[in-house]
C-alpha cells in the first residue's frame, strides 16, 4: 500500500502572507519593467545640423618663470598673476621683486593677437584687472610684467633680465610704451 505523505494544509494567515508576497513580486517586477522602458532611448529622427569644424591648432608651449618690475610712479605691488594665453590658469607672485619659476606656460614661438590677462594688487588699492598683448618675441623666455603709472600693463618674453641694458623695456621708462597688435 502506497501511504503518500501530504503537506499540513496551510493556516488562513499562512495563505494571506503567501498572496501577499507574491503580489509584492509581481508588484517588483512590473516596476522593474516600466523604469526600464523609460530608460531606454528613442532613436531621434532629427537632423542635426552641419557645424563647421573649428580651427584646431597644435601650440608647442614651454614653461617660463615669471618676473615683474615696477616703474616710477607705481608703489609697491602686493600680489599679481598673469593667466596663461591658451588656458584659465593664472600664474604669478606674492610682490614685485626677483623671479619666480611658476612653471608659466608661454607658447614657444609668438602667435599674432596673443592676449593675457594680468591681475595685480597695488599698495593700499584693491585688485586691477586688465587685457593686454603680449609683445612679440623670438624664443619663449622669462615672462616679464611691468607695471606703469595710471595702471598700465605691459606682458613681455625677454632673454635679458628689466636691470639690462638690452631688455626691450628700460626701467627709466615712464610711461608705458603703445601695445603691439
Amino acid at each position: 500500500m502506497n501511504t503518500q505523505i501530504l503537506p499540513a494544509p496551510l493556516s488562513i494567515s499562512d495563505q494571506i502572507k503567501r498572496e501577499f508576497m507574491c503580489i509584492k513580486h509581481s508588484l517588483l517586477l512590473v516596476a522593474t519593467l516600466a523604469l526600464s522602458a523609460c530608460a531606454t532611448t528613442t532613436p531621434s529622427t532629427a537632423q542635426t545640423p552641419i557645424q563647421k569644424p573649428s580651427m584646431v591648432v597644435d601650440i608647442s608651449l614651454v614653461p617660463v618663470s615669471i618676473a615683474c618690475f615696477s616703474h616710477p610712479g607705481v608703489g609697491y605691488i602686493h600680489g599679481f598673476y598673469v593667466k596663461e594665453p591658451f588656458s584659465e590658469r593664472m600664474a604669478g607672485g606674492l610682490s614685485c621683486g626677483g623671479i619666480g619659476a611658476f612653471g608659466y606656460m608661454l607658447p614657444l614661438k609668438w602667435q599674432p593677437g596673443m592676449k593675457v590677462k594680468v591681475r595685480w594688487k597695488p599698495n593700499a588699492r584693491d585688485w586691477i584687472e586688465k587685457t593686454t598683448t603680449i609683445k612679440r618675441y623670438e624664443k619663449a623666455e622669462t615672462l616679464y610684467v611691468h607695471f606703469f603709472a595710471n595702471d598700465e600693463v605691459r606682458v613681455l618674453s625677454s632673454f635679458h633680465g628689466s636691470q639690462n641694458p638690452n631688455h626691450p623695456i628700460l626701467n627709466s621708462a615712464t610711461v608705458a610704451p603703445p601695445e603691439e597688435e
